[in-house]
């Protein structure tokens, strides 16, 4: 009795009326939400900077496989099979739905017969698998989609309560960034943005189900660990990625077009218009920077990105193969051709171009796709879901402008490529109920 109260109150209705397949799947979120927020693997320590690493030992543990993720992923993994078995259907809609995301894992998988390191690549195309279809399962399952906000508002509890102690026990790196669990200050804002568009959500979804004097403090509180970890990419997002999907949304009202065909147009119009101002005044990417920040090189990531297309030139069609690039041991790209810096990183710092560098421009067509499709279904579950609609643009939104300067695109189990996923599930999800109802 007790535990069916507690469920009931968790996903804020009662569960008397859940079928397992329903239980399983609020399970599956939780669990993958208390992940990405590291709830369940927190790190008190920072980030150990690059200069005092050694290249040997970085490689080393770079190229080797976490056994907790291992185990977490493979233990969910089996629950997806069996709520699959159930009621297979379902999920096979879903995948349908969101093909072009199934064509991208397969070519994931294929990419092993290339790969510099076709070992690590099927490890890591495995967990990729294990990641898209554990996700898919989870918010194809809930009884609501509007379950989806709820359940990660708990989780972002948790995380708010772990950060707070961090607090207390002085969890910040030396030059005075808050990292709390998360082990550096970016990815500490990260989360942070992650919590905040969630918790303002459910104040709106699940209004009946939550304390609105604790969704008030919670907001307050997560956006002052926000502002502590001077993350200065994630506070401009904060206030960035609201405004242009508010302000698209007014254009698609004005003009009766599909709001998220528009988002597509305004995102990819936003990138050509600063090639077509590069090679009509003849300037070199640093020269249209300088035009609006002080630190063209992005703290030295310009040199990160010209080695970056050095090597994609290098296999431009297929690339190195899925998570064959970086952190392969010794003969990653970077330790037998980079300098300096270079061989003590593991990401690009630029989710494109580490897409490019892993399946090419093949790899990078495919993504665009998903991108595609997602744009295409939340036109269409629009009016039915304006809420939902704007959080998943608000969110996939926050991932695709976060991956200029950081990586997480297809990137395992990483908290902003979780997020994404479940962004593209919860659109395929409401565009799959519409279909039915017809």
């Amino acid at each position: 009795m007790i535990t069916r109260g507690l469920i009931s109150w968790f996903v804020g209705r009662d569960s008397r009326v859940f079928t397992q397949n329903n239980l399983l799947a609020v399970m599956i979120i939780a669990l993958v939400t208390a992940l990405s927020f590291d709830v369940l693997t927190p790190q008190l320590t920072a980030a150990v900077e690059l200069e005092d690493l050694e290249v040997g030992a970085h490689s080393a543990s770079t190229s080797t496989g976490n056994r907790f993720n291992q185990l977490f992923w493979i233990a969910l993994m089996g629950v997806s099979v069996y709520v699959i078995a159930r009621q297979p259907q379902r999920f096979q809609r879903m995948l349908y739905s969101q093909w072009p995301l199934v064509v991208i894992a397969a070519l994931a998988m294929f990419s092993v017969l290339w790969a510099l390191a076709p070992g690590i690549a099927f490890r890591r195309t495995v967990l990729l698998i294990f990641v898209m279809t554990t996700i898919f399962v989870g918010v194809s399952y809930l009884r609501s989609p509007y379950l989806l906000p709820l359940v990660v508002y708990r989780m972002g509890t948790l995380a708010l309560g772990l950060n707070l102690v961090a607090v207390g026990l002085g969890s910040f790196d030396i030059e005075g960034y808050f990292y709390g669990i998360h082990g550096h200050k970016n990815v500490m804002g990260a989360v942070a943005l992650k919590a905040l568009f969630i918790g303002i959500a459910v104040r709106f979804f699940n209004k009946e189900s939550i304390s609105r004097f604790y969704n008030n403090l919670y907001l307050l509180l997560w956006f002052g660990l926000l502002l502590l970890s001077v993350s200065k990419t994630s506070i401009g997002l904060f206030f960035l990625v609201p405004g242009m999907v508010f302000g698209a949304q007014s254009l698609a009202r004005t003009f009766k077009l599909n709001l998220g065909l528009l988002m597509l147009v305004i995102s990819t119009l936003s990138v050509l218009t600063v090639f077509v101002l590069l090679a009509w005044n003849d300037w070199h990417i640093k020269q249209f920077l300088a035009l609006f920040m002080s630190d063209t090189g992005f703290t030295g990531r310009d040199y990160i990105w010209a080695f970056l297309l050095e090597q994609i030139d290098k296999r431009w069609l297929l690339g190195h193969g899925y998570g064959s690039f970086w952190g392969i041991g010794l003969s990653s790209p970077n330790i037998v051709h980079g300098r300096g810096f270079l061989t003590l990183l593991n990401q690009g710092h630029n989710g494109y171009l580490d897409l490019m560098a892993k399946l090419g421009v093949v790899g990078l067509s495919v993504y665009l796709l998903v991108i595609v499709q997602f744009a295409r279904q939340s036109g269409a579950i629009k009016d039915q879901h304006p809420g939902l609609f704007i959080l998943s643009w608000i969110l996939l939104l926050l991932t695709l402008l976060h991956n200029i300067t950081e990586s997480s695109l297809l990137r395992g189990s990483h908290s902003l490529w979780v997020i994404q996923l479940l962004m593209l599930a919860l659109v395929a999800r409401l565009y799959m109920d519409k279909e039915r109802t017809r």
